[in-house]
């Protein structure tokens, strides 16, 4: 014999509706908890904390494209500068093809991973090297535009083959140093996406 339900439809459906609540409301609090205590990774290069947001910019691709701050809002991008005429600039070149090749076994990271140089000289020369492969884009335009974005970026005058890491939104997040080799970049690359979640700030 089955006992009849004493307490009405709507009854039922405000405590369903409250326990639903009070799970969600506590998974939130675990993950805010979560994220605030949780150590950032440690990398051969440096992190940047807060992430640093780059002023808007305007230069062009090899072909001529016009490139700015809303192209690096998706995806992940790697960022260095040089003068593609100089040993520095092609290093730096070179050195943002090696990390690229070494994150391959991270399919997601190199599906959505850009190679930026920022370069100076002769546009010939740009469109040479932006023809190594598609994920590379060479970079040029108005010098005062180019130093402006240095000094914003936080590069001196002198030319390095440093990277900068920019994660989705156009956060700055990381400097890798010239120092760094390619293995160890590449690693520091993997931990920063990895932990991204961490890294970047909250979305409201």
């Amino acid at each position: 014999m089955f006992l009849r339900n004493r307490h009405r439809l709507w009854v039922r459906l405000v405590l369903m509706l409250g326990a639903i609540s009070l799970f969600v409301l506590a998974y939130q609090w675990g993950n805010q908890y979560q994220r605030r205590s949780a150590a950032p990774p440690t990398i051969g290069g440096l992190l940047i904390r807060p992430p640093a947001s780059l002023p808007d910019f305007e230069l062009r691709e090899a072909l001529g494209r016009p490139f700015g701050h809303k192209d690096l809002l998706q995806g992940w991008t790697l960022i260095a500068f040089g003068d593609l005429s100089r040993a520095s600039g092609q290093l730096a070149v070179q050195r943002l093809i090696d990390v690229y090749n070494r994150v391959a076994d991270e399919r997601a990271l190199r599906k959505q991973l850009r190679l930026v140089l920022v370069g100076t000289g002769d546009a010939g020369l740009h469109r040479d090297f932006a023809g190594l492969m598609p994920a590379l884009k060479i970079l040029g335009g108005d010098a005062e535009q180019i130093e402006r974005l240095r000094t914003d970026i936080g590069l001196g005058a002198s030319d390095s083959p440093a990277i900068f890491v920019l994660a989705p939104g156009g956060y700055l997040l990381a400097f890798l140093p010239e120092t760094e080799g390619g293995a160890q970049m590449a690693e520091d690359l993997k931990a920063i996406h990895a932990s991204s979640d961490l890294l970047l700030p909250e979305t409201p």
